[in-house]
């Protein structure tokens, strides 16, 4: 391998480096400010460093067809320290700064999407709701008017009815009372046949 592509590998994994720092930061911080769990924290431990392997990995595949030196690791490690003493102060108050006005701009949002959505929509759900009570309530009402006031000349008649067939119910009252005999006779013998073993 020249020195050129040598050279260019090396600083490619510093690049690689300071960008893994980078990321570890902002990784870091944001789980702290997000409060994230810290039985998650092992797995996105683990997720990021899988990430940042395939990331190396691409990159060294692309530069000198995924040859591993002992130089890709040095550029790595002058990448990685270089970034901690210099940079990472600077990215985690950054970060921070920047996760503050995301929170402040995502408040913001939510306050004015209730303020100017939410509320509105649930006020004319709620006027709705009572307009549609209201119209039940009446049109039960109205319909039980209705049907009293087409009940009477029913209820009038039947009772009339009731009174003029007094002579035929008197004939079949002892047919009626037969038949009531006829039912206790067949239930006691069911009794009967129940109990026996």
């Amino acid at each position: 391998m020249s020195a050129a592509s040598q050279g260019m590998t090396i600083a490619s994994m510093m690049l690689c480096g300071l960008a893994m720092g980078l990321v570890f930061d902002v990784y870091r911080v944001s789980s702290h400010r997000f409060h994230v769990a810290r039985w998650i924290l092992p797995a996105l431990d683990v997720v990021y460093w899988a990430a940042a392997t395939l990331g190396v990995f691409s990159i060294l595949l692309s530069i000198n067809q995924g040859e591993v030196r002992m130089y890709v690791f040095l550029g790595l490690g002058i990448g990685v320290t270089g970034y901690f003493g210099v940079l990472s102060g600077w990215v985690i108050k950054i970060a921070g700064k920047l996760i503050d006005i995301f929170q402040s701009l995502f408040h913001f949002l939510w306050k004015l999407f209730n303020t100017l959505v939410l509320i509105p929509f649930l006020w004319i759900v709620r006027i709705l709701a009572k307009l549609l009570d209201m119209a039940f309530i009446i049109t039960t009402a109205l319909l039980l008017w209705v049907g009293k006031l087409l009940f009477k000349p029913v209820h009038a008649l039947a009772k009339r009815l009731w009174t003029k067939s007094l002579p035929i119910r008197r004939r079949f009252t002892p047919l009626v009372n037969a038949y009531r005999r006829m039912r206790e006779r067949i239930k006691q013998i069911r009794e009967l046949f129940k109990k026996k073993p």
